[in-house]
């Protein structure tokens, strides 16, 4: 545990040979305070050192290490029900309205609750078979197969990234499928849509306009006039040229993004 965290043995000395590292193993002293150590989680510096006691009769036992938090965290078993919600609403996702989903990714990343928030990064964790916080298209295959018993073909995965990779990298991030996975009804409260429309009501006019959309819209690329053209369409209903609350409201309940 100590090298894969680490990369080098705890007792390891460059410059010394075998005899001097063994000295050092005989003395069972280490150090977990520098480099990289400084970077490492509490839990998982708890328990290499409840590994590595000097005696024996003190150190922790196999059976007590694989009920370590650092471990039983590790190895969470995930709700079912919760994952069944989330794949089935990464697989339906739509993100063809621009407004609806800029608004969604400020929920997803602000205001969504924190149990909701764990229970879909243990899903995007069982997906990450390699641990590199993004998603491929081979691991959102062999994903749904493996832990969830689904399977899906080629040409729904890439559906699925055209709708859900929304910055084109060519895969999936922690913060867009937290987007498309989280429960848009529980999600869309009065609180929430009133945080997310300041959000892009800038000047707190109670309005929305072009100006204000692009600003916003743009901190995450660059986007045309005709999109903009194309987002006030979809919410602009009385045709005044801004989106006023309530067709922000209308827009988010009643525009499916999944």
């Amino acid at each position: 545990m100590y090298i894969l965290l680490s990369g080098e043995p705890p007792f390891n000395d460059p410059k010394a040979d075998n005899e001097a590292i063994m000295k050092k193993v005989e003395k069972g002293k280490y150090d977990i305070s520098k480099g990289v150590w400084k970077t490492i989680s509490k839990d998982a510096k708890d328990l290499i050192s409840s590994l590595l006691t000097y005696k024996p009769e003190n150190r922790i036992s196999a059976e007590d290490a694989i009920q370590h938090p650092w471990i039983k965290e590790a190895v969470a078993e995930i709700d079912s029900t919760a994952a069944n919600h989330a794949l089935g609403n990464l697989k339906t996702f739509r993100s063809g309205q621009k407004l609806k989903v800029a608004a969604a990714s400020y929920i997803g990343s602000q205001l969504i609750s924190k149990s909701e928030k764990e229970k879909l990064g243990q899903i995007f964790k069982a997906l990450d078979a390699n641990g590199d916080g993004k998603l491929s298209k081979a691991e959102i295959m062999d994903g749904y197969e493996e832990h969830f018993g689904k399977l899906l073909n080629e040409d729904e995965v890439d559906q699925l990234f055209e709708d859900v990779d929304t910055d084109k990298s060519g895969f999936i991030d922690y913060s867009e499928f937290i987007v498309a996975t989280m429960s848009q009804k529980k999600n869309l409260s009065e609180e929430k849509l009133t945080a997310a429309f300041k959000l892009f009501d800038t000047d707190g006019n109670g309005t929305i306009s072009p100006t204000e959309l692009k600003d916003v819209l743009s901190s995450s690329g660059q986007i045309s006039d005709e999109a903009i053209d194309e987002i006030l369409k979809q919410a602009d209903e009385n045709k005044d040229g801004e989106i006023e609350y309530d067709e922000f409201v209308e827009l988010m309940k009643n525009v499916d993004l999944n």
